[in-house]
């Protein structure tokens, strides 16, 4: 089983791909929260670790005090991280809930929201539930909402695919950083959805493979 606590160290180290990859999914968050209109807005990550990737962003945005967001992790010591993360920042409207982020029922409540942050889960995951996770995200944003995924390099390298995946699933590509580098990330925006019949949820999206 992957150590999450020992996994989340890479961030100390200041060139690490891991730190690169979350300078990037920031600055992502950030641009996406500046393009979205006036009004409450909504913000979801699943799997959210100690909240690094967003904690921060809200703390400096000038949307803070009319976004709320829920963070969803597993790891019970990460969630107390995160908890101390957002009391820190002063973030009110912030949730972390300690939950399994590919049971649906976690952040059912809150759906749909404006910005989704998918972050560290499709190279955790098999295939099956990587196609299946892709095509019902559209279930979980408003209509042109935003959604932030990550994936490192593999053999074989399975951003290409990814990227195609979200692509059928109805989202149009607003950046993209990876190869040659060793992370990818990209933002995307929900252009078509499907019926509301077409487009529910099933019992579980994924399930860690460690």
């Amino acid at each position: 089983m992957t150590d999450w606590l020992e996994w989340h160290r890479g961030y100390d180290d200041p060139v690490s791909a891991l730190s690169q990859r979350l300078s990037i999914v920031q600055d992502y968050a950030d641009a996406a929260l500046r393009a979205m209109g006036a009004g409450p807005t909504r913000v979801l990550s699943l799997c959210a670790g100690d909240g690094r990737d967003i904690v921060p962003v809200l703390a400096a945005s000038e949307r803070r005090e009319q976004t709320r967001s829920v963070l969803v992790e597993a790891e019970p010591l990460l969630v107390a991280k995160a908890r101390e993360r957002a009391d820190r920042a002063g973030l009110e409207h912030m949730d972390v809930r300690h939950g399994d982020a590919g049971d649906p029922a976690s952040f059912a409540d809150f759906t749909p929201v404006d910005l989704l942050l998918v972050c560290g889960v499709f190279g955790n995951i098999d295939d099956n539930d990587l196609v299946r996770t892709i095509t019902h995200l559209p279930r979980l944003l408003v209509a042109g909402g935003q959604v932030i995924w990550t994936r490192g390099a593999s053999e074989p390298d399975r951003r290409p695919q990814v990227r195609d995946l979200f692509v059928e699933a109805g989202f149009q590509e607003l950046r993209y950083d990876g190869a040659p580098a060793r992370h990818g990330v990209s933002l995307a925006r929900l252009v078509h959805q499907e019926s509301e019949q077409s487009q529910k949820l099933p019992a579980r999206l994924f399930s860690f493979l460690r």
